[in-house]
């Protein structure tokens, strides 16, 4: 059921955003604030725009409370530069809720896909961590992607998640099929 939620809200909104085909969108390091990184990516078969998910950090080197991650395309189809995310995109398919943990650190959970939540941290050096299960594994999510069909309307036939196991450093996988 939560897969199928997931995969009719991608379908509401994949191509509300510019629609020029790019059959391979290539992430980016493009940054919005000079102090936030980039924690993952949302990219789709359809387009070359991708959606960046970034770790706002605040002056004194900590994650904001207030916002603590700032989600936006990066409008590659067109001007390359930032876009900010619909009303219906940040309340639907790519929007997030988050809840606070100890020690300043947060529990994101993806509005299109609740079955997983996203512990996003620094560490001790400051770097920013996306944590997720990804084939049974604690790793550090670096992109999802977004693979659709147009029919009557679009239909999400697959997302692959891409991580790195946060234990050995090897690369992992999965592909969840939407049935």
């Amino acid at each position: 059921m939560v897969k199928l939620l997931f995969f009719s809200l991608f379908n509401l909104i994949l191509f509300s955003a510019n629609t020029a085909v790019d059959p391979s969108p290539k992430v980016s390091s493009y940054k919005s604030n000079a102090k936030n990184q980039t924690l993952f990516v949302i990219e789709r078969n359809k387009n070359a725009n991708t959606v960046f998910y970034d770790v706002n950090i605040t002056q004194n080197g900590k994650i904001d409370s207030e916002k603590p991650v700032d989600a936006y395309f990066v409008d590659y189809a067109t001007t390359g530069k930032r876009a900010e995310l619909s009303f219906i995109e940040r309340k639907m398919a790519y929007g997030f809720e988050f809840e606070k943990t100890e020690n300043n650190n947060f529990y994101v959970t993806l509005r299109a896909y609740k079955d997983r939540k996203i512990l996003v941290y620094l560490d001790a050096k400051g770097n920013a961590h996306s944590l997720m299960k990804i084939n049974g594994k604690t790793s550090q999510l670096t992109k999802i992607f977004v693979f659709a069909k147009p029919k009557l309307y679009t239909s999400v036939e697959f997302i692959e998640l891409h991580g790195v196991d946060f234990k050995t450093g090897e690369v992992t996988y999965e592909k969840i099929i939407n049935k």
